[in-house]
C-alpha cells in the first residue's frame, strides 16, 4: 500500500515559485522575495488569512546599460515601484495571477503612437 503524500502548504508553493523566505516583516508576519530576473523583485508579506504582495525594478542600472539616461540625481538608485500594495487572500493561484497582471503592465511599446 502506498501512502499519499501530504498536500502542498501555501509555504511549499510559494518555494515552488521561486520565493524565498526573508525574515519577518515589520507587521509581525514573514516576508518572502523572488528575484524574477536581475532587475524584478516579487516581495510578499504573510499573514494568518492575507498576503501583501508588492515588486519593484531596478531601473536605473537598465537604463544606463542601455544608453539612456533619467533626470534624477544618482541613475543607479532609480527604483520604478506601484503606488499601492495589493492584498491578496491566502491563494497560490492568486499570488500567480497578481505575478502574470504585473508583468503584462510592465510591457510598454515606447513605440506606440497611441501612448
Amino acid at each position: 500500500m502506498t501512502a499519499t503524500p501530504p498536500a502542498a502548504t501555501f509555504d511549499d508553493e510559494l518555494e515552488a515559485l521561486g520565493f524565498r523566505v526573508q525574515g519577518v516583516s515589520r507587521r509581525g508576519g514573514r516576508q518572502w522575495a523572488l528575484a524574477f530576473n536581475r532587475i524584478l523583485t516579487f516581495t510578499l508579506h504573510d499573514y494568518d488569512d492575507t498576503v501583501v504582495m508588492t515588486w519593484s525594478c531596478e531601473l536605473g542600472e537598465h537604463v544606463l546599460e542601455r544608453g539612456w539616461q533619467l533626470s534624477v540625481t544618482d541613475m543607479s538608485t532609480a527604483e520604478l515601484y506601484p503606488r499601492n500594495d495589493v492584498r491578496l487572500p491566502l491563494d497560490i493561484e492568486a499570488v500567480r495571477g497578481e505575478i502574470t497582471r504585473v508583468l503584462a503592465s510592465l510591457r510598454i511599446d515606447l513605440g506606440d503612437p497611441e501612448l
